[in-house]
């Protein structure tokens, strides 16, 4: 199949804004989080190479991705950052980075000025925040990051991990992002992945919470309008199931599929396996690895979505049966696992 260098896709795909690679460089981290979905630790050592990675993104730029989102491990860590940066910068991407915020600091300046977006990550007000993340200077410095952040004029952004313990607690870190210049606020269910199925199992959000939390983001939301841009990761099971249409492009597929048009956002590990959705998603459905993207190789590929367009088929249809909220990705990664008796 001949792709032009230039070619995208018009059109939505699927419930994202941006067609995304949440890029996963690294599995070492300078923290142990108990509830790390990837079951980062200053004791990983898995790091992409560089080399192939460049060599992908123009590859991904073909497939209609338009954004990188670093995470990890700690994506600051990742020793050939500036080189993917660059590299991404001249093939047209928007990048940004999900960090704990330890290395937000004046002496990486010049690394966060390249990142169009960076985002710090929390897990509740301070006690809670620093015992899940193991280390009593883990709310310190993410403060620090985000104050440093409005300092050199580039406003923070939070994702925040929603469990039982941090719910009641998530009004009020909102109204201190406010005061800190935060301008988003991204509110994100805690994923049983990693290792918190073993250390963090009683911090799943249960059907009950997870609609409180959704109606708190619409409140909220309303609250600030205008100075605080929140966001979850939710979404009523009937609305999903109403907007198929975002879905169109992935499920008429047609002569030339683009491999964003069904899998937004993809998903690329430490060792290079391409994966749609999540982090955790049954290896059953990689798409290959790096290397697969380019032209010549991308059969391998091809011969995966036909698969994944009918777990997205089947998820849509049974989406429609459910009630409450969602977390669709998690929801997406659920069917897959049932479907091969993956255990959680």
């Amino acid at each position: 199949m001949a792709l032009h260098p230039d070619r995208g896709r018009a059109g939505r795909a699927g419930f994202l804004p941006a067609r995304t690679v949440h890029l996963h460089p690294l599995d070492r981290c300078n923290l142990a989080c108990s509830h790390c979905y990837s079951g980062s630790s200053p004791q990983k050592s898995t790091i992409l190479p560089v080399a192939p990675l460049i060599e992908a993104l123009p590859a991904l730029r073909r497939e209609g991705y338009e954004v990188i989102s670093l995470s990890g491990g700690e994506p600051l860590l990742y020793p050939h950052l500036p080189a993917l940066l660059a590299a991404a910068a001249e093939q047209g991407f928007r990048t940004a980075a999900i960090t704990n915020g330890f290395r937000v600091a004046p002496r990486h300046r010049d690394l966060i000025g390249k990142l169009d977006r960076i985002a710090v990550s929390f897990d509740g007000l301070e006690a809670l925040h620093n015992r899940i993340r193991g280390n009593p200077q883990a709310w310190d410095r993410a403060i620090q990051a985000l104050r440093y952040l409005a300092e050199i004029g580039r406003p923070g952004a939070v994702a925040f991990t929603v469990s039982p313990a941090s719910l009641a607690e998530v009004p009020d870190f909102v109204e201190l992002c406010a005061g800190l210049g935060v301008r988003s606020v991204q509110l994100r269910p805690l994923v049983m992945a990693g290792r918190a199925p073993e250390a963090a199992a009683d911090l799943a959000l249960g059907p009950a919470d997870a609609l409180r939390l959704w109606l708190m983001a619409r409140t909220l939301a309303l609250a600030w309008a205008g100075e605080v841009d929140i966001h979850v990761d939710l979404a009523p099971a009937e609305h999903l199931a109403a907007d198929t249409g975002a879905w169109d492009l992935a499920l008429r597929g047609g002569d030339e599929p683009l491999l964003s048009d069904l899998a937004n956002p993809l998903v690329i590990t430490p060792e290079g396996r391409l994966r749609p959705y999540t982090y955790d998603f049954p290896p059953e459905y990689d798409l290959g690895q790096l290397g697969d993207l380019h032209p010549a190789r991308r059969v391998w590929i091809e011969g995966g979505l036909p698969r994944l367009r009918h777990l997205l088929a089947r998820s849509l249809q049974a989406v429609a049966l459910e009630d409450g909220v969602i977390d669709w990705f998690a929801y997406q990664r659920d069917q897959a696992r049932a479907r091969h008796r993956v255990p959680a």
